[in-house]
């Protein structure tokens, strides 16, 4: 694991774009799909998923959908396509609905330039969570993975929330959301720290840094001691960059 200062700098420079509009003080869910195009098949899978995606908001989808393509990280030429701020009653009622007719839309257009694919389901945590302005233009995702150790994830979500209620009394400028995993995404315990950014520039720390400005907020000695709590319930953790394509979700 890097050092205890540099985990923290993950969080100045931390996934939503690709989410609906969260359900104030209720868990909301998002379902996810990385898909691997075949080999030098880049530019026919990117226009088959965007007619695929042009084909969805036509026929009246009632999901809003959202594409990424990873650019920082394993799994260079990985694709992402996410929804997000629904219940769990809206997949089933998707899965009933809409949702036949896009699978069948997909396998036709889309599946035959595949090379893998796989999908997750998460819940976000509206509360630790601190969301931009509806509008606000965005360009990337930074997505931090925290690998919890087994039995500590209290002390890990109480650090989160500790930290969260500080920075939201502060002029903190970043927005963030936290994700825990539902299903799929690997092995656990983890937690999900997404952060948006409108430029790379956008993912320089900030002056003062996050430390700072929560010894500023919590009190050193009590800063220090969330520290201590909160990195010793995590046993590593890794980062990745995802470019937002707006050009190809359809919209």
């Amino acid at each position: 694991m890097r050092p205890k200062a540099n985990v923290f700098a993950a969080l100045t420079t931390l996934i939503l774009v690709f989410v609906g509009a969260p359900l104030q003080g209720q868990q909301t869910i998002a379902r996810s799909y990385s898909i691997v195009p075949m080999d030098g098949m880049s530019v026919q899978f990117e226009a088959a998923l965007k007619q695929h995606m042009e084909w969805r908001v036509a026929n009246g989808d009632p999901w809003t959908w959202g594409v990424s393509a990873l650019e920082v990280g394993e799994g260079l030429g990985e694709y992402g396509v996410r929804s997000g701020g629904h219940t769990w009653a809206d997949l089933d009622e998707y899965d009933a609905t809409f949702g036949q007719a896009a699978l069948q839309h997909y396998m036709a257009t889309v599946a035959p330039l595949v090379k893998s694919v796989s999908s997750t389901i998460s819940s976000t945590n509206e509360a630790n969570s601190n969301r931009p302005p509806q509008g606000r233009a965005l360009a990337f995702v930074t997505i931090t993975r925290f690998h919890i150790r087994p039995g500590q994830q209290a002390e890990f979500q109480a650090g989160v929330a500790a930290a969260t209620q500080a920075l939201k009394g502060t002029d903190w400028p970043g927005y963030w959301v936290w994700a825990d995993p539902m299903s799929g995404g690997g092995m656990g315990p983890y937690a999900e720290l997404v952060a948006l950014h409108d430029s790379w520039a956008d993912m320089e720390e900030p002056d003062p840094p996050l430390l700072a400005v929560l010894a500023q907020a919590m009190g050193q000695d009590e800063m220090q001691a969330w520290l201590t709590s909160f990195t010793g319930s995590i046993r590593g953790e890794e980062t990745t960059v995802r470019r937002l394509r707006p050009d190809l979700d359809g919209r």
